[in-house]
């Protein structure tokens, strides 16, 4: 593991990376819903521990593991993401539910099967998700899954927690329920195993079940000094109006050329009826980037965007808070994209101090997962905020 810069956060760095054999990533919340790229735990927790008392900051949130993180170390926390479906992980993932509340889930969710085979019964799937996604679920999985969603869609919309909580619950098993590869690979699965009726359903239920009392256990892990964080839909070139004075912001921005994220999640938008928005227009790094514009003028707008974000943020420090960055190398069609030299001119162009960074090795793979393209690194990057 190479590092560079002061020796004291190198140590903390390489001390992040190194999760023990023990840690479990999918402990409590952690392991609720599948997420591409997502920060370990252990990492998480380590860096927040290594920063200066006070609110933790995550404008890259995605699946919400620095902001669970926080809640159990008391810190108060503020996340954001582009994406609508982060935005309800998150949440789902941070609640700070008494134990009758979380264990009273999978009850309502057997509720809510039984209302959508009603309404199976009364109502065929729409034809226009029909033709949107035949091609991407076996018909009884469609069917289950789109019941389900149309059952919990009005109490959503009045703004009852606990049909949220279900319908990110029923989120965590939309790919599972399709014929998708996996949340990292959106294409097709040639292997497809026929999923057949009552098999979306009962997936519901389990993960109700199993969420209810993670959630339980989330709660008796917390300090008295726990609150919920603050969450939105929000472009990280963005912060909110007036996020108070940050101790740390730890974050896992997108790797360059690697991933469309509301590609992945396009089974989602549809069944789940949620408008992907500005996931697809404001998506720093996108794959699409690369593939439409090419390595270079792809990494410049990759420059460019990483820039305004540090800019933005730095200015909220306190003057020892730290931006801590996991981020991996990118990726194009004839190989890695080395994402240090574009996160230093991006510091530079911020305004940030560049502290230490410490860089591992990690297989490279061609879209799909296939192809060996050599070797990539992922690195954990500390700046500090620099000159006032």
């Amino acid at each position: 593991m190479r590092g560079a810069g002061e020796s004291a956060v190198i140590d903390v760095l390489r001390a992040a990376a190194r999760p023990p054999e023990d840690a479990d990533a999918r402990a409590l919340t952690h392991g609720f819903h599948a997420w591409p790229a997502r920060m370990h735990p252990y990492t998480a927790a380590r860096l927040i521990a290594a920063s200066p008392p006070g609110v933790i900051a995550d404008p890259f949130m995605g699946g919400g593991t620095v902001l669970v993180e926080a809640l159990l170390a008391g810190r108060p926390a503020l996340g954001g993401d582009v994406n609508p479906i982060a935005v309800e992980v998150a949440w789902a993932r941070t609640r700070c539910w008494d134990r009758a509340r979380a264990t009273g889930l999978e009850e309502t969710a057997a509720a809510v099967v039984a209302a959508a085979k009603k309404l199976r019964a009364a109502r065929p799937v729409p034809p226009a998700i029909r033709a949107s996604e035949r091609e991407w679920f076996d018909p009884p999985a469609l069917a289950e899954a789109w019941s389900l969603a149309e059952v919990l869609r009005p109490a959503v919309a009045r703004g009852d927690d606990v049909a949220r909580m279900l319908r990110a619950c029923l989120s965590s098993i939309i790919v599972k329920a399709s014929r998708q590869v996996s949340d990292s690979v959106p294409m097709r699965d040639t292997e497809h195993a026929w999923i057949p009726s009552r098999r979306v359903e009962g997936w519901f239920i389990a993960r109700a079940r199993e969420h209810g009392a993670n959630l339980a256990a989330l709660a008796d892990r917390l300090p008295r000094s726990a609150q919920a964080p603050w969450i939105a839909l929000a472009d990280a070139r963005y912060p909110p109006p007036a996020p108070g004075a940050l101790a740390a912001v730890i974050t896992s921005p997108p790797y360059p050329g690697v991933y469309d994220y509301a590609a992945h999640h396009e089974r989602r938008y549809t069944i789940l009826g949620i408008d992907a928005g500005i996931a697809r227009t404001a998506e720093i790094g996108a794959r699409r980037d690369v593939r439409h514009s090419g390595t270079e003028e792809a990494g410049a707008r990759y420059v460019e965007g990483m820039a305004t974000v540090l800019a933005a943020w730095r200015r909220h420090l306190v003057p020892e808070g730290r931006i801590f960055m996991v981020v991996g190398d990118g990726q194009d069609p004839t190989g890695p994209i080395p994402v240090i030299p574009l996160m230093q001119e991006a510091a530079r162009k911020a305004g940030c101090a560049f502290v230490a960074a410490i860089s591992q090795p990690r297989p490279s793979y061609g879209p799909g997962g296939g192809g060996s393209l050599g070797t990539k690194e992922e690195h954990i990057i500390a700046l500090g905020r620099g000159a006032p």
